[in-house]
């Protein structure tokens, strides 16, 4: 800890970190082995750089104890559903909003494309019985057709990795260590990885849910702590719709300090 750090509980910093990396198709680890470990030829990306040049004066290490994955990509809910329960009902559309044509026995005019999504792109507000509307593009109505899987995002893993003393890790000679893999579900846009995170070495101070520990176990916070030298990377694992990447992209941020 830092000479300005005298007097201070266990990791409390001096100075606040806060690293951000865009990944896409920075792939890592293989599907068909089974392995997370990275592969020749891939190059995951470094979402914290502690001084790995060992070019500063200022830098003792520090601590990352929040990593958050957030998706770059965003589907609204679809604003109206046409289907058996819903037909009959009036509606009111402007430019931008989305039907979900749930069912197309309902419709007086078949749609277009039949099932799916539909956006409006009309310029004036559209209203009138969601059955009676015809959902088709170069029509006054002016829809366009999304697909039956508009808005499904598939789950996503990303692989995290640890290493020290090189600027250049090698894949396959154990330079990229791995921390952990953390799977965003289906369809959920943001997630924390503080569960699979590290217990640190610090209990917590304050008093905390106690649920599960033993009448003698400290509560402990989750982090990573780093030397100065080290780095974190990070890549997404490619696996099922994401062979090549998760190519709409996500943001992985890491929050923590430096000592």
């Amino acid at each position: 800890m830092s000479s300005t750090s005298t007097n201070k509980q266990p990791l409390l910093v001096d100075r606040p970190l806060f690293d951000s990396v865009r990944i896409t198709t920075q792939t890592v680890g293989s599907a068909s082995s089974n392995t997370l470990f990275v592969q020749g030829g891939q190059a995951p990306s470094i979402l914290v750089d502690m001084d790995a040049e060992l070019s500063e004066d200022n830098n003792n290490g520090g601590v990352v104890d929040s990593i958050t994955i957030a998706r770059n990509d965003f589907y609204r809910a679809p604003d109206y559903t046409v289907n058996a329960t819903t037909s009959g009902t009036v509606i009111s559309l402007s430019s931008g909003q989305i039907v979900f044509i749930a069912s197309t026995g309902v419709l007086s005019t078949a749609a277009a494309s039949g099932y799916g999504y539909y956006t409006y792109t009309g310029a004036s507000t559209l209203t009138g019985v969601n059955t009676s509307l015809v959902y088709s593009g170069g029509t006054s109505s002016g829809f366009t057709y999304n697909g039956v899987a508009y808005g499904n995002q598939p789950a996503v893993t990303f692989v995290f990795y640890q290493t020290r003393g090189t600027t250049t890790p090698i894949p396959g000679s154990g330079d990229y260590r791995l921390l952990f893999a953390k799977t965003v579900p289906a369809n959920s846009g943001v997630i924390d990885c503080s569960d699979v995170m590290p217990q640190l070495a610090a209990p917590v101070v304050q008093a905390g849910n106690t649920n599960g520990l033993g009448p003698s176990a400290p509560l402990r916070n989750k982090g990573i702590y780093l030397e100065r030298g080290d780095r974190i990377y990070v890549g997404v694992f490619p696996d099922g719709a994401n062979i090549s990447g998760y190519t709409p992209g996500a943001h992985v941020t890491a929050q923590g300090g430096f000592f």
